[in-house]
C-alpha cells in the first residue's frame, strides 16, 4: 500500500513540476512558426512568462500581409490536460474595421479526453456566441446563443432552429 502512495506522490509532483516548468515561450514560438506558414504573422508582441501562464501584450495580427487585428492581451495557460487561450478586447483592423463589430473576450479550451475538439466562447458587440472547431473534421461551428447587434456579420451568419449560427470547413 505504501509503494502505490510513493508512486501516487510522485506523479501528482511529477504533473505539478511539468506543469510549472513547462518551456511556455517555447511553445509560443513554435506556434508562431507553424501559423507563419499559413501566412498568419503575430507582431509587435510583449512576452510574459509566468509560472502558470503565459501573457502576449498588445499583439497585432497580420494575414497575408495585411493587418487584421489588435489584441490588448493574449492569455495561454497550457496544463497538461486542460490548455486554454483566451484574447481580451479585440480591436478588427484593415478591411475587417468594417465590419463595426466589437469582440471583448474571446477564449479557446481544449482537453486531451476530446483531442480533436477545441471548444470556444466569445463575448462582444454581436452578443454571446459559443462554438467548437472540429479537427477531425476541419469543421467551425459557432452558434450565437444571446444576439445582441448581429447586423454586421449576418451576411456570414445562417438561421437554423436554435438562431443564428456561423459554420465553415477548413
Amino acid at each position: 500500500m505504501r509503494l502505490v502512495k510513493y508512486i501516487l506522490t510522485f506523479i501528482i509532483f511529477l504533473v505539478i513540476g511539468f506543469t510549472l516548468f513547462m518551456p511556455k515561450s517555447n511553445i509560443y514560438y513554435k506556434v508562431e512558426d507553424i501559423l507563419q506558414k499559413q501566412g498568419i504573422v503575430i507582431d509587435n508582441e510583449e512576452i510574459q512568462d509566468n509560472l502558470l501562464d503565459l501573457k502576449i501584450l498588445h499583439p497585432v495580427i497580420y494575414y497575408q500581409g495585411l493587418d487584421v487585428a489588435r489584441a490588448s492581451i493574449i492569455t495561454f495557460r497550457p496544463m497538461l490536460v486542460l490548455n486554454t487561450l483566451k484574447v481580451e478586447d479585440i480591436e478588427l483592423l484593415g478591411v475587417a474595421k468594417n465590419l463595426n463589430i466589437d469582440i471583448n473576450r474571446l477564449s479557446a479550451t481544449h482537453s486531451i479526453l476530446k483531442p480533436f475538439y477545441i471548444k470556444l466562447n466569445a463575448n462582444g458587440s454581436f452578443g454571446l456566441a459559443k462554438g467548437y472547431v472540429d479537427l477531425k473534421n476541419r469543421l467551425i461551428h459557432i452558434d450565437i446563443v444571446e444576439p445582441k447587434n448581429i447586423n454586421p456579420i449576418r451576411n456570414f451568419l445562417k438561421k437554423g432552429e436554435k438562431g443564428w449560427y456561423y459554420e465553415s470547413n477548413f
